[in-house]
C-alpha cells in the first residue's frame, strides 16, 4: 500500500513546480521529498519529474496521478477540519485571496470577525487557483465570476478597489506627479517575473511602458509591494494597496482601461448559511472603507490639479 505522505509530498511538487517550494510550503525538507519522491518512484516503476532550471518538470506518469492525488489531499484537509472542528466546537472558514488582499484583509481582522466570535477565519494568501469544490477552502476572492460547477458567486458592492494607479517611494517622490508615460519611460521599473506575464498589471506595464524600463521583476505580487520600500523605481498597484501603504506616493493614475472586479465565491452547499453571509458582509464592509477613502484621494488630487 502506497503511503499517504508520499502522495501528500507528490502533490506537493505538482502543485508547487517545485521540491524547493513545496519542501518550503509543506514544512519539510528538500532532501526528505526527494527522497520520498524517488522511493514512489520505485514502486510505481517510473520517473515522475524531470528537474532542470525551470523546476520540475512533471512526467506523463506524474500528470495522470495529479487528480487522484489533488482529491486525496482535499480529503484528508476536509477531514482534518471536521476533526478540528469537532473536538473544539468552533467553526473554521478558510478564505483563499491574492496576496496583495490577503495582507490587506490582514491589517482589518477585527472588522472582519465582527460578529463571529466562536468562528475562526483563516486567511490563505496565494496567487494560483484553488479548487473549492475539492474543499481547499471555504471562500474565495476572484477578480472574475467561476464559469461552472456548483458554486455561488457574488460580486462584492464596494468599487473604489478597482482601479489601478503607479506609485513610487514617497522619500524618492515626494510630491513628483507624471503627465505622460514618457515621463514614466524614465524611471525605474518594478514589474512581474515572466512566469507572471499574464496577470493585467504585468501586461500593462509592458504595453505601456516596455520591458527596458522594468529594472527588477518579482515573482510574487506581494514582492513587487516590498520592493517599493526604499527604493527609486515604480510600481503598478492595486489602487486601495497603494493608497494603503504609507510608504507610498500616487505618482500616476488611476490608469485609464484598467479596472477589475471581486466576487466571493463559495460553495453551494443548498442550505442558507448565516456565519458565511456575515463573513462577506464584513468582507464588504472592509472594502467599503477603501471606497470612501479613494474617493477621497481623487478628490484632493482634483483639487491640487485645480490648484496647480
Amino acid at each position: 500500500m502506497t503511503d499517504w505522505q508520499d502522495i501528500r509530498w507528490l502533490e506537493a511538487v505538482l502543485r508547487h513546480g517545485s521540491f524547493s517550494e513545496a519542501a518550503r510550503a509543506e514544512g519539510t525538507t528538500q532532501a526528505t521529498i526527494s527522497r520520498r519522491i524517488k522511493a514512489l518512484e520505485g514502486k510505481l516503476g517510473g520517473s515522475l519529474f524531470v528537474r532542470g532550471l525551470e523546476g520540475a518538470a512533471p512526467t506523463e506518469l506524474a500528470r495522470s496521478l495529479a487528480g487522484p492525488a489533488g482529491d486525496m489531499r482535499a480529503a484528508v484537509q476536509r477531514f482534518e477540519r471536521q476533526l478540528t472542528e469537532g473536538r473544539s466546537g468552533r467553526r473554521r472558514i478558510a478564505v483563499t485571496c491574492g496576496e496583495l488582499i490577503g495582507g490587506f484583509l490582514s491589517k482589518r481582522l477585527s472588522v472582519l470577525g465582527e460578529g463571529l466570535e466562536g468562528v475562526e477565519i483563516e486567511l490563505r494568501p496565494t496567487n494560483r487557483f484553488v479548487d473549492l469544490t475539492k474543499g481547499e477552502a471555504d471562500l474565495a476572492l476572484r477578480n472574475k465570476r467561476p464559469a461552472s460547477g456548483p458554486l455561488k458567486a457574488r460580486r462584492l458592492r464596494a468599487e473604489g478597489y478597482g482601479r489601478f494607479s503607479v506609485f513610487g517611494a514617497g522619500e524618492h517622490y515626494g510630491e513628483r506627479r507624471f503627465e505622460t508615460f514618457d515621463e514614466l519611460r524614465g524611471e525605474a521599473w518594478i514589474s512581474l517575473a515572466a512566469t507572471m506575464a499574464g496577470l493585467p498589471s504585468a501586461t500593462w506595464v509592458t504595453e505601456h511602458i516596455g520591458g527596458e524600463a522594468v529594472r527588477f521583476r518579482m515573482n510574487s505580487t506581494a514582492l513587487v509591494l516590498e520592493a517599493t520600500h526604499h527604493n527609486r523605481a515604480l510600481a503598478l498597484l492595486p489602487r486601495f494597496i497603494g493608497l494603503d501603504a504609507e510608504h507610498l506616493v500616487e505618482v500616476y493614475g488611476p490608469v485609464e482601461g484598467m479596472l477589475f472586479e471581486m466576487w466571493v465565491v463559495r460553495r453551494d452547499e443548498g442550505r442558507a448559511d448565516p456565519v458565511m453571509e456575515r463573513l462577506i458582509g464584513n468582507i464588504e464592509s472592509v472594502l467599503g472603507r477603501v471606497s470612501g477613502r479613494a474617493s477621497t484621494a481623487s478628490l484632493s488630487r482634483s483639487r491640487e490639479r485645480d490648484r496647480g
